[in-house]
């Protein structure tokens, strides 16, 4: 009975310890942010999600003058001016700002599909860093750099890959969804 029972605290720390890593890559975070991809068409994240792969887009939220704005930079591209700046009440399903300060640790996400067309989206700060690093697009349209550390991760592949010093990959949000025939696109976590 004694051995059966070492046995199964031995099997269950191994399991335990298999699942902690397998979920490292994901953010514990709460994130939701909801996006009308069909009010704006030719807009940088609706390209982004309803394409087949390749093009990501920073989303973050940014407060003006007392308005919420959905800022969208694309990796790739031309800038639009809808692209740049699109009022938050004008951009989203739901009109309550509390949606928009869950976006993530500092309100912005990169969201975009890999090449493969994996729908991904990924936490804007740097997870290496303290609350104010914040990663921007890097002179490769495929990666994002953190200004502070200097590390820089590749966002086209399911796993975030770092070049620099060791450290953690981009963290990653679990529930990424776009429907095309309503033209929503949801990220939520967890």
């Amino acid at each position: 009975m004694k051995i059966l029972s070492i046995k199964h605290y031995a099997l269950s720390i191994a399991l335990l310890c298999c699942a902690c890593e397998a979920d490292n890559q994901y953010s514990s975070a709460t994130c939701y942010f909801v996006f009308q991809a069909s009010l704006f068409p030719t807009s940088a994240l609706t390209r982004a999600v309803s394409g087949a792969g390749g093009d990501f887009c920073v989303v973050k939220a940014v407060m003006e003058k007392g308005v919420y704005h959905l800022k969208l930079t694309p990796n790739q591209g031309s800038f639009d001016q809808t692209d740049l700046d699109l009022t938050i009440s004008n951009a989203v399903v739901i009109n309550s700002n509390s949606y928009y300060v869950r976006m993530g640790r500092k309100r912005g996400l990169v969201i975009g599909r890999t090449y493969s067309g994996v729908l991904c989206a990924y936490d804007l700060q740097c997870p290496n860093c303290d609350f104010n690093s914040e990663l921007h697009w890097a002179d490769n349209p495929q990666e994002l750099k953190c200004e502070k550390c200097k590390r820089i991760y590749n966002i086209y592949s399911e796993y975030s890959t770092v070049k620099g010093d060791a450290g953690r990959p981009l963290e990653q949000y679990k529930r990424v969804t776009y429907y095309p025939d309503r033209g929503i696109l949801s990220v939520q976590n967890p």
